[in-house]
């Protein structure tokens, strides 16, 4: 592994610092508010306050995925004429699964008879055990300092579990655990299969995509229980989406969703750092357990509530000891010279990417992929502006182009093989003075997706469609338009297929520019938008 590869930033930790600001008033809140500890407020049950707490969450992670300008990073689909953000099969799975871990988490703290850190053990251990499961299963290099964080987690469970015979264990305390469990063990999967890396398109487009479904489940499940559910849940969460909004309880209710939309948004983003699950599960389980150590001092100081135990504060030492190995402190004398870099040369400032320099072309064979779905529109459009571009830059006709080690290949992922292009692209590409090639569609496969260097998609699904279902590296994955999808022009319109082109011709010259196959960007054409 090339020392580049094992370059990665500090970020993680301020996440990490996040999700423990966020977790320490949450697990406190909901701890103080089920216990009745505060004053002027009747303790509710856990399943009473799951509809404000839901609420309250998915208005908050809405606004988050909002402020920071995320919504156009989601998978869109056109209904009745409006582009709606549209999850993938993989990111509705996660989503119901990340549903299932907020009520869990909530619910598993409004038990009597287990305290703050015994709820949050439980919760931990067995997801700590899932990291490197799955790293073995994806095939992800676990360093060493990661197996050491992992052993001394296990040993502060382990440890604080010593006193685990004085709390009341019941079948709805385990039913809970084991539903937090399951969803954990659908969700990290479905993260290494399409986030895990250092792709940020696909980090915050699965984050955005996962949490629109897990907010709408939060609603929806609660909701569908309360209306056609029978006996004493469904009455404790009827009245939850009824008179409990008229209690003081709701106000703490609606407060715990906020919080925990807030540690969500750091704690998923620790999880899809692009290092492995045995870091990054450690590190943030290692935040929340130290945030309910800090918790449960925090009540015995307000509300003279029990401290932890001998064995809650071994398993405290512990973890800090874990996070040491997570830290850069494992490699402390590289991280001496990098401060001392930084400090010498004052470099502070950020100065942008790094553009790519000219590439020789003929240095090496050079494979650009487009990818729609049925290969007869937008794809062979861009595969002949993009092959005449090329050309054109490099002073050579489109015949002589395979002398320059160039190709330009087109797909469809539910292609038709053998279908024409259609007329109305064909007439486009005229028009723009490109003319036309016969073309027959083809449907893409692995081999083509490993021979490309680029792979340029139409649209957002498409792109994750070729992530997941053909193992690309997102890191060589695009769309072709950054800023959002290249739909299918309208057979309808006389001119959208025109204009589409027009479209695609200048994004395809912009991305050849950033390739290093430097040229003038052409000239709007006269006959389209």
């Amino acid at each position: 592994m090339s020392s580049e590869d094992r370059r990665f930033g500090l970020g993680i930790w301020g996440l990490a610092i996040g999700y423990f600001a966020f977790y320490l008033p949450y697990c406190m809140l909901v701890k103080a508010t089920t216990k009745g500890l505060i004053p002027g407020v009747e303790a509710p049950s856990g399943l009473q306050m799951l509809p404000a707490t839901g609420m309250a969450t998915a208005a908050m992670m809405l606004l988050i995925i909002t402020v920071m300008g995320w919504w156009k990073y989601s998978g869109r689909r056109r209904v009745f004429g409006l582009s709606i953000p549209c999850p993938t099969r993989w990111t509705l799975i996660s989503g119901v699964g990340t549903a299932a871990i907020i009520y869990a988490t909530t619910l598993v703290y409004t038990f009597q008879g287990v305290s703050i850190l015994l709820a949050i053990l439980l919760l931990r251990a067995g997801v700590l055990l899932l990291a490197p499961a799955i790293d073995l299963l994806f095939k992800r290099r676990v360093r060493w300092f990661s197996w050491v964080a992992l052993g001394f987690t296990l040993l502060a469970v382990a440890a604080a579990f010593w006193d685990v015979s004085i709390y009341q264990m019941t079948f709805a305390v385990a039913l809970t655990v084991a539903v937090y469990l399951a969803g954990y063990t659908v969700r990290i999967p479905c993260m290494n299969r399409l986030a895990k890396s250092s792709d940020s398109y696909a980090t915050y487009r699965y984050f955005v995509e996962e949490q629109i479904v897990a907010m709408a489940a939060l609603i929806a499940a609660p909701a569908a229980i309360a209306l056609f559910g029978n006996g004493g849940i469904a009455m404790e969460i009827r009245h939850g989406f009824s008179s409990f909004f008229a209690t003081q309880a709701v106000w703490p209710s609606l407060l715990i969703g906020a919080l925990y939309a807030c540690l969500c948004f750091f704690g998923t983003l620790i999880y899809l750092d692009r290092r492995e699950n045995t870091f990054c599960i450690p590190l943030n389980r290692c935040s929340s357990l130290l945030s309910a150590v800090a918790g449960s001092y925090a009540l015995t100081l307000l509300f003279a509530e029990q401290p932890p135990r001998t064995g809650e504060l071994v398993g405290a030492v512990l973890i800090i000891i874990a996070i040491l190995f997570l830290s850069p402190l494992h490699h402390f004398r590289r991280q001496l010279r990098w401060i001392g870099t930084l400090l010498s040369e004052s470099r502070f400032v950020y100065l942008g990417p790094v553009k790519s320099e000219p590439v020789n072309m003929e240095s090496l064979r050079r494979i650009f992929l487009f990818v729609c779905n049925g290969n007869t529109s937008r794809s062979p459009m861009a595969q002949a502006i993009c092959t005449h571009e090329i050309a054109r830059r490099l002073g050579v006709s489109v015949e002589e182009l395979s002398s320059q080690n160039v190709r330009v290949i087109s797909a469809g992922l539910t292609a038709s093989p053998g279908s024409p292009m259609k007329v109305q692209a064909q007439s486009a590409l005229q028009q723009l003075r490109f003319g036309s090639n016969p073309h027959n569609s083809q449907s893409l496969t692995a081999d083509i997706v490993e021979q490309a260097e680029r792979i340029f998609c139409m649209t957002g699904s498409q792109r994750q469609g070729v992530i997941a279902d053909f193992s690309a590296p997102p890191e060589k994955v695009f769309l072709l338009d950054p800023e959002g999808d290249i739909e299918e022009p309208s057979e309808a319109d006389p001119d959208a297929f025109l204009k589409c082109a027009n479209r695609i011709w200048r994004l395809v010259s912009e991305r050849l520019n950033e390739l290093g196959v430097n040229g003038p960007m052409p000239a709007a054409s006269a006959t389209g938008g």
